[in-house]
């Protein structure tokens, strides 16, 4: 939807701008008002962009974070940023994904960008994050997370890390499935931090399904670009129901989780390692 929007109005006023610069056609001489127009294009379908996400869902009745259509825009949004980046994400697993009934999905962390790609995967459910306190700070789209009823956690916080757990859990039962990253920062590489069993609290206390999914080389997303497209990875593995972990405390299921991700990662870095 975005990108359909974004190369129709981009063509568009690339179109008006020739039209006013008086270069109909394109000749050495003309070349660069042609140049001129399409910067002048990008700017300003950026700014419409921008004013669109400033003041999307602002006067919506409800709650937005119930209403697909908001997450399916939002979606959409972070494939186009996707593109920006000049990602190419390869994901497997997606038959794992549950069509109707919420989930908590555990995952390792490399970098802010696997929140692009995952969220989008999740197609048909109201998809939500426990994420850092300073994402919401962000200009424009940082009331776009709000909007959708992602959580902030300060990590430096044991007070407000729990408290951020008891919001997630909350948004479980309204059925909303809710994204943790139990090392609780970004790795910045291939190697994962160590789990915190607190965070499966999310899961053991509502007694929720666990979806494990490892993603790998996020953090390399800028390396190249933009002149490079960058591979990155995404497995999601086969629902964990909760009779399969009731007898475990949050350490043993945290240990569980990390190892079944690590050997995925593991397997990512070998395949890359080998060409």
């Amino acid at each position: 939807m975005i990108t359909a929007m974004f190369n129709t109005l981009l063509i568009l006023f690339t179109a008006v701008y020739i039209f006013l610069f008086g270069a109909y056609s394109l000749t050495p001489e003309s070349l660069l008002f042609w140049i001129a127009a399409l910067l002048l294009a990008l700017l300003t379908v950026a700014f419409i962009l921008g004013l669109t996400l400033f003041f999307y869902g602002r006067f919506q009745k409800g709650d937005p974070s119930k209403k697909m259509r908001n997450h399916r825009f939002i979606n959409s949004l972070m494939w186009f940023i996707l593109r920006l980046l000049r990602l190419k994400v390869h994901a497997t697993g997606l038959d794992n994904i549950p069509k109707d009934d919420p989930f908590i999905l555990v995952s390792n962390h490399q970098s802010n960008y696997e929140i692009l790609a995952i969220k989008p995967l999740i197609k048909n459910q109201p998809l939500v994050f426990i994420a850092k306190e300073s994402i919401f700070r962000w200009p424009v789209l940082g009331r776009l997370v709000e909007l959708l009823g992602n959580i902030p956690i300060k990590r430096e916080s044991d007070r407000s890390a729990a408290q951020s757990i008891v919001k997630g859990i909350k948004k479980y039962k309204e059925g909303h499935p809710v994204v943790i990253f139990p090392e609780g920062t970004r790795s910045k590489g291939e190697k994962m931090g160590a789990f915190k069993a607190g965070a499966f609290k999310l899961a053991t206390k509502p007694k929720a399904p666990i979806l494990p999914v490892a993603i790998y080389n996020f953090d390399k997303t800028w390396q190249g670009w933009p002149l490079k497209r960058r591979h990155v990875y995404i497995h999601i593995f086969p629902l964990v129901p909760y009779e399969a972990y009731e007898d475990m405390n949050t350490q043993a299921l945290s240990a569980k989780i990390q190892k079944t991700l690590g050997t995925k990662v593991e397997e990512y870095e070998k395949m890359l390692s080998d060409g």
